[in-house]
């Protein structure tokens, strides 16, 4: 007799979870809010985070929260509730190479996987951050109502619908008439006919981030995350910086950042729970005065990191705080080997201005560095691939002539992408660079990188990046393919099968009008 698996036990996760702010546990309203991926990554998550401390805040609202992990029907952390007991179920989805994992733990919860066959009975499945921005249309099949903006904007407005509407179908009619929201079953952007007008996103504006309420922060620290132990503070929003592959650049609106005595203040609320900080920005050191912040952290008896930093942030004040703290990593992003495809890729930082920098961060103690490069960019040479190699070895010469003398041996590690062309990019209308070109780029970055001691090279994978081109790029018509790769189809297999509409997509040039933008762009 087959035994169907055993719920996951969640008792070692929250035996250790330390809340900065104690919730209730019953209400008169419950909600799902799910995370498409381990707890691990889920809880490393601050937008996840976010969303969970929010609901809390809304009187006679508790939320349960649901992860990948296990087998059989997912069950909450909080009560051991089934995913489908509930009447909606939220994901937050950052990475499209989630959606699969969406679907899988919808699979295993008995909740249909297409909208179109769901019920009265059945939950509203809502999916919200980054990736329903970006191009929601290839998950459209599934998903019932799309969230637009920040959740600081969105989240009130469904959760007020849940309240007062009796089923699914009268919720999704109310926010399909509300500002932040795309709901499938009412807006039809890839039909003909009648023009349909613009859906708007509500990303938290300057205005509001100047205002009490609007800091994001940890809500639940714990060991468990790839921040363990971290109290985790947004700094900022957008970015600076007008690299033309970024969404975050082009996608979240011009730069801006918030308030100092915010962030201060928000100090004072980690001190209970933990002496470990994280700042996360896409730009955590153009805040301005992100030296006062650390220093002051340091000054309260914490220890700091920050999750990048911009080439031009790097100085004397923000390595002095950081080191102090105990930090000895830092994390780069010069994106190309040469100044000149760096110019054209919109970040005109040459080579001597970076490896002076990488010079001060060696000098200041730092022993492990790590560099980020993109390839596959558009009009890329493989003399622009060998530029990597020779930076990465410039990188380690500087690091020898700097840590060898004090006895120390440090480490430079290369992590390398092969470039997605995002919608809200410039670059959104390029194809993906061929496969047998990138494997030829790939090729000579590990042949390289294998005759050099201190020094390594990530993983690539060329395969996995034509997967998220596809389902970035795609429309509805991607509900086949996403739906096989949920029930087990291999990633070679998919590429095989759907290979004239992947190719379509993926490796031709996007011509016209672009199915995504029926979206108004953020602030």
């Amino acid at each position: 007799m087959k035994h169907s698996p055993r719920s996951h036990d969640w008792s070692p996760f929250r035996a250790d979870e330390r809340f900065v702010e104690r919730f209730a546990q019953h209400g008169r309203h419950r909600i799902a809010l799910a995370y498409a991926n381990s707890y691990h990554v889920a809880m490393s998550s601050l937008a996840f985070q976010r969303v969970y401390e929010l609901v809390h805040h809304r009187p006679e609202w508790v939320c349960e929260r649901f992860f990948l992990d296990g087998a059989g029907t997912p069950v909450s952390i909080e009560q051991g509730r089934p995913l489908n007991d509930f009447g909606c179920v939220m994901f937050s989805v950052s990475f499209e190479e989630d959606y699969v994992h969406l679907l899988q733990m919808l699979e295993r919860a008995r909740i249909p996987l297409r909208r179109c066959d769901r019920g009265p009975w059945d939950p509203l499945i809502v999916m919200g951050g980054s990736c329903a921005l970006i191009n929601p249309l290839p998950m459209a099949e599934f998903i019932d109502v799309f969230a637009l903006g920040a959740a600081e904007n969105v989240l009130p407005d469904l959760l007020a619908a849940l309240e007062d509407e009796a089923g699914r179908d009268a919720v999704m009619e109310r926010l399909a008439a509300q500002p932040g929201f795309y709901v499938p079953a009412h807006h039809r952007p890839e039909e003909g006919g009648e023009e349909m007008p613009k859906l708007e996103k509500r990303e938290l504006t300057e205005e509001q981030m100047r205002e009490p309420g609007h800091l994001p922060t940890t809500a639940i620290v714990t060991p468990r995350t790839e921040f363990a132990e971290k109290f985790l503070i947004e700094m900022s929003r957008g970015c600076p910086e007008k690299c033309r592959y970024c969404w975050a650049t082009f996608g979240m609106g011009r730069f801006r950042w918030h308030p100092t005595e915010f962030i201060l203040a928000a100090l004072e609320r980690a001190r209970p729970v933990t002496r470990q900080l994280g700042f996360v920005a896409t730009a955590v050191g153009d805040h301005p005065d992100i030296e006062k912040i650390l220093r002051e952290a340091n000054e309260m008896g914490f220890r700091t990191s920050v999750s990048s930093i911009r080439i031009p942030a790097v100085t004397d004040g923000v390595l002095d705080a950081l080191h102090a703290s105990g930090d000895r990593s830092i994390t780069l992003a010069p994106e190309t080997g040469t100044d000149e495809l760096r110019r054209k890729m919109g970040k005109p930082i040459p080579n001597s201005f970076l490896l002076e920098k990488i010079r001060l961060i060696f000098r200041h103690g730092f022993t492990q560095l790590k560099l980020y490069f993109i390839v596959g960019l558009p009009g890329e040479t493989m003399e622009d691939v060998q530029g990597i190699l020779d930076l990465g070895a410039a990188a380690r010469a500087v690091m020898m002539e700097e840590l060898v003398p004090r006895g120390i041996i440090g480490h430079v590690h290369l992590g390398v992408s092969v470039l997605v062309p995002k919608p809200y990019t410039p670059w959104q209308r390029e194809p993906m660079d061929d496969e047998r070109s990138l494997k030829e780029k790939v090729s000579l970055l590990q042949k390289g990188i294998a005759r050099q001691p201190n020094l390594s090279l990530g993983s690539v994978s060329i395969r996995q990046a034509v997967w998220q081109t596809y389902i970035s790029k795609a429309g509805s018509d991607a509900a086949d393919a996403l739906e096989a790769a949920a029930r087990g189809e291999s990633l070679s297999a998919l590429l095989h099968r759907f290979a004239p509409q992947i190719h379509a997509e993926v490796f031709a040039p996007q011509h016209g009008d672009l199915r995504w933008h029926f979206m108004r762009q953020a602030l």
